[in-house]
C-alpha cells in the first residue's frame, strides 16, 4: 500500500509538471535586412526574430515612414543557428520624401504584444542591394560605380564569409569608406554581447607580383584600434590612393563571425568625410568621465538629493607644471583644468583646508578619454604624502591578484587642516597631447541620488496578470533619503503599485579595499504593473512614462530620471 501511495503521489507530480502551461513567449526581433532605405522610396525588408507569428503592424513613434506587413513564415531549418523557432516577417517600407536621414527605431505588434525596438536607417543616397551569390574572391567582387557616392546593403550570411568590392580610383584621389552593422542580439549572459557585430575594412592593391598576378597587397586597414565597452565597433577608413587603378575592398566580421543577422551598410564617398555616429548622450552618471562638471554642479547635486538650498558657483582655475611649492592656489569648491600635452608631464594646484571635512574629487575628460587618456589624480599633504587618489586597488574575485582601476570620482574624509596639493598626470609617461584635457573638481560632499536605471524596454501585460519593473539607483555620498517611482499615462484597466522583489544574496568580496570611497551604495525599487481581468485588449501599444524623484525631509524632489516605454494589454490566450 505504501508503494502504491508513493507511486500515486509521484504520478500526481508528473501530471502537474506535464500540464503546467508553457510561459508565454515575448516577441523578440533579432535583425532586419536590409536595414537602410532611401528617403522618398519604398523597399521590402525581412525582419528575423522569435514569437512574431501573427505580426500585424509596426509601432514606430513619429518615424517618417509607413510600413505594411506582407506576411509571416517560419524560417527553414538549417538557415540559422538558433535553438528556438525563428519567424521571418516581410514588410513593405515607404519613406517620406522629406524624411531626415538617420536612425529610427521601430517595433513589431503581434497577438503576444509588442516587440523590442530595432533601428531602421533612412539615407539620402540610393541603396544598392548586394547581388545574389558569393563575393568572397576578387573575381566575384561587386563593382562600385565610378559616379560616387555609393551605398550598398549587404550581409555576411555564414561564418567565415567575406565580401569583396572593386573600386576604381584616380591618382591622388581620397575616398572615405564606412561600414555600419545591423543590430544583433547575442546570447544572454555572454561576455561578448554587443549591440552589433564588429566589421572591419581592408583595401588591397592588385597585380603587385611578377610571379603571381592574383596576389593581393594590403595597403590600408581599419578595425577600431581599441574596443571600449559601450562604444560603436563600426569600421571607418579614409584613404588617399597614390596611383590610379583598380583596388579591392574587403568587408568582414572580426574573428570571422557571420550568420543571417550579420547585415551591414557600406558607404563609399569622395573626399574625407566625418564618421556617421549615433547621437551621443552624456547622461547623469556620477562615475563616468564624460559627465560635465559645470559651475552649478553643487546645486545640481543638491537638487538630486531633494535639497533646495542655494550653493555658491564653482570657480575654475588653471593648474601648472612645476614643483608643488610653486603650484597655483585655488579655493574650495573649485575646478582645476589643464592638458597633459607632453609625455610624463605632471600638473599641480594647491588649496587650504581649515578643518576636518569630507570632500569629493571628481574627474572629467572633455577630450580624449580612457583608455586613451587615463588621468591619475593624487591628493598630497604638506609633507608630500599621498592622502587620496582616484586609483582603486582591490583583489580579483577569482585569482586574488592585485587589481587597480581608475575612477572618475573619490570621496575622501579629511581630518587634518592644512595645505594640500592636487597632482594630475597620465597613468604612463609615454603619452600626451592637446586632447589630453582634464577637469578636476574638488568640493564638499553632497548626499544625492546618482545613476538611475529602469530595466524595462517594453511591457506586454495579459489580462489578470502582473509584471514588475526594476528601478536600480545609486545612493551617492551618503544619501539617506528615499526614491519615489511613478508610472504615468496608464491605459484604462492597468494600475501601478509599489512592490518588493527577491534577489539572491551575493558573496561579499574577500578584499574590499576602500570601496566606500569609489563605489556608491546601490539599491532598487520595484514598480508592479497589473491589468484587470476585464481590461480591454489593445490593438496597438500605448506609451507610458516612468518617473523617479528623490524623497528627503518629507518632501518630494524634482524629477531625477524618466523613461517612456510602450505598454500593450493582450488577451493572454
Amino acid at each position: 500500500m505504501l508503494v502504491l501511495w508513493v507511486f500515486l503521489v509521484l504520478s500526481g507530480y508528473c501530471a502537474a509538471a506535464v500540464n503546467k502551461p508553457a510561459p508565454r513567449p515575448d516577441p523578440k526581433v533579432l535583425s532586419v535586412h536590409p536595414f537602410t532605405v532611401q528617403r522618398g522610396t519604398g523597399l521590402t525588408v525581412t525582419v528575423r526574430g522569435s514569437g512574431l507569428q501573427g505580426a500585424s503592424g509596426v509601432f514606430a513613434d513619429a518615424a517618417p515612414f509607413r510600413v505594411v506587413t506582407e506576411g509571416v513564415e517560419p524560417e527553414p531549418k538549417g538557415e540559422g543557428t538558433s535553438k528556438v523557432a525563428i519567424d521571418l516577417v516581410r514588410m513593405r517600407v515607404e519613406v517620406a520624401a522629406d524624411a531626415k536621414p538617420g536612425r529610427y527605431p521601430f517595433r513589431l505588434v503581434t497577438p503576444q504584444g509588442v516587440s523590442n525596438a530595432i533601428p531602421l536607417f533612412v539615407s539620402e543616397l540610393p541603396v544598392t542591394a548586394e547581388p545574389e551569390g558569393s563575393h568572397e574572391s576578387p573575381d566575384t567582387a561587386v563593382a562600385v560605380p565610378s559616379g560616387r557616392p555609393a551605398l550598398f546593403a549587404g550581409r555576411l550570411g555564414h561564418r567565415g564569409e567575406t565580401d569583396f568590392y572593386r573600386v576604381t580610383a584616380k591618382a591622388g584621389e581620397t575616398l572615405t569608406f564606412q561600414v555600419i552593422s545591423g543590430l544583433q542580439i547575442a546570447a544572454g549572459g555572454s561576455g561578448s554581447t554587443v549591440p552589433n557585430f564588429d566589421p572591419s575594412l581592408t583595401i588591397y592593391e592588385t597585380g603587385t607580383s611578377w610571379f603571381d598576378s592574383s596576389r593581393l597587397r594590403r595597403i590600408a586597414y581599419n578595425d577600431e584600434p581599441t574596443w571600449v565597452v559601450g562604444k560603436p565597433t563600426d569600421a571607418y577608413l579614409v584613404h588617399r590612393f597614390e596611383r590610379a587603378g583598380d583596388y579591392l575592398l574587403r568587408v568582414e566580421a572580426f574573428a570571422g563571425q557571420g550568420g543571417p543577422d550579420y547585415s551591414y551598410q557600406l558607404k563609399v564617398v569622395p573626399g574625407e568625410r566625418p564618421e556617421d555616429l549615433p547621437p551621443a548622450s552624456r547622461g547623469t552618471d556620477d562615475r563616468a568621465f564624460a559627465r560635465a562638471l559645470g559651475v552649478d554642479r553643487l546645486n545640481e547635486l543638491a537638487a538630486r538629493g531633494g535639497d533646495a538650498a542655494k550653493h555658491s558657483s564653482v570657480e575654475t582655475y588653471r593648474a601648472a607644471a612645476g614643483p608643488a611649492d610653486a603650484a597655483p592656489l585655488f579655493k574650495l569648491p573649485g575646478t582645476i583644468e589643464g592638458a597633459i600635452e607632453r609625455p610624463g608631464e605632471v600638473q599641480r594646484a594647491r588649496f587650504q583646508l581649515d578643518g576636518p571635512r569630507d570632500i569629493a574629487i571628481e574627474v572629467e575628460t572633455p577630450g580624449a578619454a580612457p583608455p586613451y587618456f587615463n588621468p591619475v589624480v593624487r591628493m598630497l599633504n604638506a609633507a608630500g604624502e599621498e592622502v587620496a587618489t582616484n586609483v582603486f586597488a582591490g583583489k580579483g574575485a577569482c585569482s586574488g591578484a592585485l587589481t587597480k582601476s581608475l575612477q572618475a570620482k573619490a570621496i575622501v574624509p579629511i581630518r587634518e587642516a592644512g595645505a594640500y596639493t592636487i597632482e594630475v598626470r597620465d597613468v604612463t609617461a609615454d603619452f600626451g597631447g592637446a586632447d589630453f584635457r582634464y577637469r578636476v573638481q574638488v568640493r564638499p560632499r553632497i548626499p544625492h541620488v546618482g545613476k538611475v536605471l529602469m530595466n524595462a524596454d517594453h511591457v506586454n501585460l495579459a489580462r489578470g496578470e502582473a509584471t514588475s519593473i526594476r528601478v536600480v539607483f545609486d545612493r551617492e555620498e551618503g544619501y539617506l533619503g528615499g526614491i519615489a517611482v511613478a508610472a504615468e499615462a496608464l491605459p484604462a484597466g492597468v494600475q501601478a503599485l509599489v512592490g518588493a522583489d527577491f534577489e539572491a544574496e551575493k558573496d561579499p568580496p574577500t578584499f574590499t579595499g576602500k570601496r566606500e570611497r569609489y563605489e556608491p551604495r546601490t539599491e532598487r525599487a520595484v514598480v508592479v504593473l497589473s491589468a484587470a481581468k476585464d481590461a480591454a485588449p489593445m490593438p496597438q501599444p500605448r506609451m507610458i512614462r516612468l518617473v523617479a524623484r528623490p524623497v528627503s525631509g518629507g518632501k518630494l524632489g524634482p524629477v531625477l530620471a524618466t523613461k517612456s516605454i510602450p505598454l500593450m494589454v493582450i488577451s493572454g490566450q
